[in-house]
């Protein structure tokens, strides 16, 4: 799991650097970023199908089998939310991002980041309430932004922008919901093992 958890955070930061400089780049160097994400997500379902393997091979986990999953399941959703959106950007021919979009990647950076100190610290199980408050205080803030982000949306008198941006905004957000679901997973085994 910490190798999902690290593969995640590094496409989250390829798409921060990618959504910040997308106005600066050719179609090659778009249609380049877009492939390392999809490396990231291949690479991501290799390792949820070896998680799923291992678990299938082991009699006793050090967590409940389903928490496992939950947590290589929802990880797997944030990374091929992230490759949808990237494709996306591609396919709509899309140069130049809102603000908020790159405001949206500095969130899903820092609550990737978070993740992925989450998920390490499942071994020793220290610091981990501070995390989670954090990332679900990242998620509040996602909520916000997404709010904010589709009002401004509306205020264009533009359809097809209005009709790209909505979509990707909703992925931004379904990503973001997903890293916070598995940080909720988290505190249920928190529960569980006391």
């Amino acid at each position: 799991m910490n190798d999902q958890a690290a593969n995640f955070l590094s496409a989250c930061e390829l798409f921060h650097t990618f959504m910040s400089t997308i106005g600066e780049m050719d179609d090659i160097t778009i249609h380049k970023n877009v492939s390392g994400i999809k490396n990231f997500e291949l690479r991501g379902d290799e390792i949820e199908r070896l998680i799923i393997e291992e678990l299938n091979a082991t009699f006793i986990t050090p967590m409940d089998r389903e928490d496992i999953h939950m947590i290589a399941l929802n990880l797997d959703q944030c990374m091929d939310s992230l490759n949808t959106i990237a494709q996306r950007i591609e396919i709509y021919s899309v140069r130049t991002v809102p603000v908020n979009v790159v405001r949206f990647c500095v969130l899903i950076v820092d609550i990737a980041s978070e993740l992925n100190r989450l998920i390490q610290a499942l071994k020793s199980k220290k610091d981990m309430t501070s995390i989670l408050k954090r990332m679900h205080m990242l998620e509040n803030e996602a909520d916000t932004l997404f709010h904010t982000s589709i009002a401004g949306l509306f205020q264009t008198q533009d359809p097809i922008e209005i009709i790209k941006f909505k979509e990707l905004y909703e992925q931004l957000e379904y990503a973001v919901d997903r890293v916070d679901h598995i940080g909720k997973v988290v505190r249920g085994i928190m529960v569980k093992q006391g």
